[in-house]
């Protein structure tokens, strides 16, 4: 007989219990029991595919699709400028 059987989402402290109501009771379980005893630090979505959006951009840009490119990731237009100038700032050598 396994005691985690009849284990609720309820009887998880109160930290855990947010988390299993969003990955569900046994995913939370299986993190607890691979990373106990550690501190987790999730970061945010924005910060993992911004790199994904740069590329996007620099891919897809023809020279005239500024605002379509904005809305497709969701940017600004002022900032997909701002990708396209830094990374045609990069490309420039250093005059020094």
């Amino acid at each position: 007989m396994n005691w985690l059987e009849n284990l609720t989402i309820e009887d998880l402290p109160e930290s855990y219990q947010e988390m299993a109501c969003i990955i569900g009771l046994e995913n939370t379980l299986k993190l607890s029991e691979h990373y106990g005893k550690q501190s987790l630090y999730f970061r945010s979505l924005d910060e993992l595919i911004a790199e994904k959006k740069r590329r996007f951009i620099l891919d897809k840009f023809t020279g005239a699709n500024h605002a379509e490119l904005a809305r497709a990731t969701e940017y600004s237009e002022r900032w997909v400028y701002e990708v396209l100038k830094n990374a045609r700032d990069e490309k420039q050598p250093a005059l020094l």
